[in-house]
Parts: structure tokens; sequence; C-alpha cells
């Protein structure tokens, strides 16, 4: 019998995901990004942000941590992208 998403993840151990220990980290990896790939990308962000605008709102002194946390890897991910070098099609 499969298990359903949610009992899978109820097994998993809290915290961040993590790579597998197993897995090649081989140092510069080329990778490609379409523009509309971009744009999903672009829209997570603002999703990001707007969760962040959101708690913030809230002004409850527990979110502050996740706020800043959502701010720092919204803005990580942002100049990660924003550095990506182009490359010829």
């Amino acid at each position: 019998m499969t298990r359903s998403r949610k009992e899978r993840d109820s097994v998993r151990e809290p915290g961040w995901r993590q790579l597998e220990p197993s897995v090649d980290r081989t140092t510069d990896r080329v990778f490609k990004i379409t523009e509309p790939q971009r744009q999903v990308v672009a829209r997570c962000l603002r999703y990001i942000d707007h969760a962040r605008r959101a708690l913030e709102a809230q002004q409850n002194v527990d979110n502050r941590e996740i706020t800043r946390e959502l701010k720092a890897s919204a803005d990580r991910i942002f100049d990660l992208l924003n550095d990506l070098e182009e490359t010829e099609r």
C-alpha cells in the first residue's frame, strides 16, 4: 500500500531538506533558465515578499525571525538570478 503525501511528509525529519550525501556536488556546472522559468521564479519571490509583509503587519515579536529569514532568502535568490551569466544559445 502506498503512503499519501501527508504521511510521507510526516515521516520525514523536521527542518530544511538536505541534499543526499551521495550526490556529487561538482562545481562550475552550467544551467540554462528560460525567460518563462525566470518569470516563475520572480512570481514565487513576489509571493515570499507578500507573505513577509503580511507577517510584518501583524507586528508579532515571534514573527521577527521568520520575516528576517524570508527577506534574506528572497534576497539571496534574487541576487543569484541576477548574477547568472548569459550564455550563447
